[in-house]
């Protein structure tokens, strides 16, 4: 058996070349998010995206994951967050699992506030308590949006979710918006994108 919350192109050749006669079952739709969590968007320059971030911190109350793209980034974000007074620790792929077991447990009992995280936090993890998602950088995979908004907004809560979109981003946001709104007319790239 497998199971995901979505299932990527790459991931269904690999199962149609090792299983026969699979059967596909799904519950709800994948490309879509909770009905419960509040989108935003915000049109920024990545050297702004920091005061932004501090902002929404503000004006934001409850527990907070903020998704990045790269290791070190994780890293040096959260404690950028620590020297601006938050409470703040990382998560990602290159931390032993006892340690990332740690680092989940102090967000879990809410010793820190913020959780800064690759993708490997937008799948797996439940954690009803948290309140905000930040897409401080925009996913590789548009499918990975998904989830990682899918962080909160569990359970019959409300949640809320905000995501940076640099000039850069651009056709990243595009093709987010079509997975999520295949039918709709997506927003006009920037000029220069």
């Amino acid at each position: 058996l497998l199971f995901s919350a979505t299932l990527p192109p790459q991931i269904l050749k690999l199962s149609e070349k090792y299983l026969r006669n699979p059967v596909r079952v799904e519950v709800g739709e994948t490309n879509k998010a909770a009905d419960r969590i509040e989108q935003k968007t915000i049109r920024i320059g990545h050297e702004e995206k920091y005061s932004q971030l501090l902002q929404e911190l503000k004006e934001r109350e409850g527990t907070v994951i903020v998704f990045v793209k790269s290791k070190f980034g994780t890293e040096k974000l959260a404690a950028k967050l620590r020297k601006s007074g938050h409470t703040a620790d990382a998560i990602h792929g290159d931390l032993e699992q006892k340690k990332r077991e740690r680092v989940l447990d102090a967000f879990r009992n809410k010793k820190h506030r913020i959780l800064v995280a690759t993708d490997i936090a937008s799948r797996g993890l439940d954690i009803p308590h948290i309140e905000h998602v930040v897409n401080y950088d925009l996913p590789q995979a548009p499918e990975d949006y998904i989830h990682r908004i899918g962080r909160t907004g569990r359970a019959g809560a409300e949640g809320a979710a905000v995501s940076f979109i640099a000039p850069e981003d651009a056709l990243k946001w595009r093709a987010i918006q079509k997975l999520m709104h295949p039918d709709a007319t997506p927003d006009p790239l920037p000029e220069g994108a």
